[in-house]
């Protein structure tokens, strides 16, 4: 039987054997580990060391912050990380570290509390690895895919042209003198009839519904969301997706029907002889179902859905013009109330449209009558929650009906051309306000004005900005130009001119609803633009929907490696601010902040914060 002493030696023995071990594999481990304890570093192995540029055994005892770029970022890691140690959480990040001759490299930080019982008093374990090669391969292999992409997408496009080009020249030569006569009755782009044939059609549908005093429909189709596909992809993707519906129409024709092509991206179909509201019903729902499923075109999958509205002979009109007229008020029915629908014409909606074409007309003077009006929504830097910009919004305060949402009137600008106008006064009193708070000594950052497409394609348009700019004597440095994701896609060769033109100026472009469209990377990096706004749709859920998250996480990490800042839309609660917060989401916008207001009301809320952070920066 061993002795008290022989036992206690023989563990002392196991323990140095034990010590030794892990001396070793700390000593020789590839990537870095230190152990700081009250701000200091207490150990830490030679590859951390060699890392870092420190010679062997001089950097134990040396302060935490002499690892980063600045005490203030010591500061603000420690910040992050104090707390979750504190919760005996561990923590894993990205972040710049500085080597000891000025350099840095990026790394893998992971940190953990030796005693997570008492981390306050345990110290923290500090695992670093090099990644700055690891990411450059990553972004060049990156660069190289999109390269290559965009390579075969331009490739295969143009094949595809130049193959149908050859068909058309061929089919031309056979048939001549009969596609003359069908083209005087049918749409070039998809062989469907046009307006002229439809209407001598839907008057022969009318003639034997009378004679047999039966019923006859006319079906408006409308399709959702075809304006974004054909901004953002082209005018040959959104031609080969309006084929691709003309395809599937014929399949859901009766014998004795007719569908035309009325325009755009308008279609109609004519019910023939017997065809009541129970017969149009059916085919509504046909062509919901038909409609609505993906197309494969040209590499892409694309959805769209179809806006219906219906009118029914002799119930709501006995002539072809008023069906027509009516089937389209029942259609603009269906889209106001969320679109992928079909509705009846009723007097209600003849009453709407009649509202609608008398909005139109009030909207011609709303300028010079004084009833447009800016609101400007803050717009806060994340990390230190101050003011940093306002977004201008436009307003309509109808002398009858009152304030009057923009969703209602800006797609109406858009159609009847007035958003020009209208574009252009908004930019003129955001610079007239933006330079009267100044004079006041109100600094609210920048001043963010949104550009419609329609606007963004104007020959003209970075003189014009010019022109208002300067003469409103605002730095143009002040200014924020908004446009979509999918006005950046149109036309490319015109857009980075344009881009240009206006990033000469001083001015600053932001990409509104970012992630909703269909941009590419390659693209993206040579446009002069600042900052990318994400979506308030991915931003509505996060952090609780995974799928949300990842998309919100790869815009920043995007942002970041682009050198853009980046804003989150729609933000509403301090989860959310966290998880954006946590990603390195630069800006937030939401309630959460402050709703959009009157000019007057942002500066009582905001000018001592201005105050202050003017008094800061000098």
């Amino acid at each position: 039987m061993k002795t008290a002493p022989e036992a206690r030696l023989r563990e002392e023995r196991s323990l140095r054997h034990m010590l030794l071990k892990y001396e070793a594999i700390l000593e020789n481990a590839s990537i870095g580990i230190g152990f700081t304890r009250d701000q200091r570093f207490e150990h830490v192995n030679p590859r951390f060391e060699e890392m870092l540029g420190w010679p062997r055994g001089t950097l134990a005892g040396q302060p935490g912050y002499v690892v980063w770029r600045s005490r203030r970022e010591h500061a603000e890691i420690g910040a992050y990380v104090g707390p979750l140690l504190a919760r005996g959480q561990s923590v894993d990040f990205e972040h710049e570290i500085l080597r000891r001759d000025g350099g840095s490299f990026l790394a893998r930080i992971r940190a953990k509390s030796v005693d997570p019982t008492h981390p306050t008093r345990g110290g923290t374990i500090w695992i670093v690895e090099d990644i700055t090669e690891h990411r450059r391969s990553v972004e060049a292999l990156r660069r190289a895919h999109d390269e290559l992409e965009i390579r075969v997408r331009e490739r295969t496009e143009a094949l595809a042209e130049a193959n149908a080009r050859l068909r058309d020249e061929i089919a031309e030569r056979e048939t001549a003198e009969r596609r003359i006569r069908h083209l005087a009755h049918h749409d070039v782009l998809t062989g469907l009839p046009n307006r002229r044939l439809l209407q001598k059609r839907l008057e022969q549908a009318l003639a034997a519904a009378r004679e047999d005093q039966g019923h006859a429909a006319v079906v408006f189709i409308d399709l959702d969301r075809f304006k974004t596909i054909n901004d953002s992809l082209g005018h040959a993707v959104g031609d080969a997706l309006l084929k691709a519906v003309a395809l599937r129409l014929g399949e859901v024709l009766r014998p004795g029907d007719t569908v035309a092509r009325f325009g755009g991206d308008e279609f109609v179909l004519v019910l023939g002889e017997a065809a009541g509201p129970e017969d149009a019903v059916a085919v509504a729902d046909r062509l919901l179902e038909c409609l609505s499923l993906p197309y494969d075109i040209t590499g892409y999958s694309l959805r769209v859905t179809p806006s219906i509205g219906i009118s029914v002979f002799p119930r709501d009109g006995e002539d072809a013009q008023t069906l027509l007229s009516r089937a389209d008020a029942a259609m603009y029915h269906a889209k106001s109330d969320g679109r992928h629908c079909f509705r009846f014409f009723t007097e209600h909606i003849q009453r709407a449209s009649t509202q609608r074409l008398q909005l139109e007309n009030e909207l011609h003077g709303a300028i010079a009558r004084g009833e447009l009006l800016l609101h400007y929504q803050p717009r806060f830097d994340l990390l230190h929650r101050e003011l940093v910009a306002a977004e201008a919004l436009v307003r309509w305060r109808h002398p009858r009906r009152g304030m009057i949402s923009p969703a209602e009137f800006i797609p109406l600008a858009e159609e009847t051309g007035l958003i020009h106008p209208i574009g252009r006064w908004v930019l003129e009193e955001a610079c007239r306000q933006q330079r009267a708070w100044r004079e006041r000594g109100f600094l609210p950052g920048s001043v963010a004005v949104n550009l419609s497409a329609q606007q963004f394609r104007s020959a003209d348009l970075a003189g014009w900005v010019g022109t208002v700019i300067g003469d409103a004597g605002v730095d143009p440095r002040t200014i924020e130009i908004e446009i979509t994701e999918s006005t950046l896609m149109h036309d490319s060769g015109q857009t980075l001119a344009t881009l240009r033109a206006l990033a000469s100026l001083g001015i600053r472009m932001s990409i509104d609803d970012f992630g909703t469209g269909y941009s590419s990377l390659a693209y993206l990096k040579r446009f002069p633009v600042h900052l990318l706004k994400i979506d308030r749709s991915f931003v509505r859920d996060i952090p609780a929907d995974p799928d949300d998250a990842t998309i919100v996480r790869a815009i920043a990490g995007l942002a970041a490696s682009l050198g853009l800042r980046v804003v989150a839309e729609g933000v509403e609660n301090e989860e959310q601010m966290r998880f954006l917060q946590g990603i390195g989401c630069d800006e937030g916008q939401g309630f959460l902040f402050a709703p959009a207001m009157p000019a007057d009301e942002l500066e009582r809320r905001f000018a001592r914060g201005s105050a202050t952070r003017s008094a800061r920066e000098c």
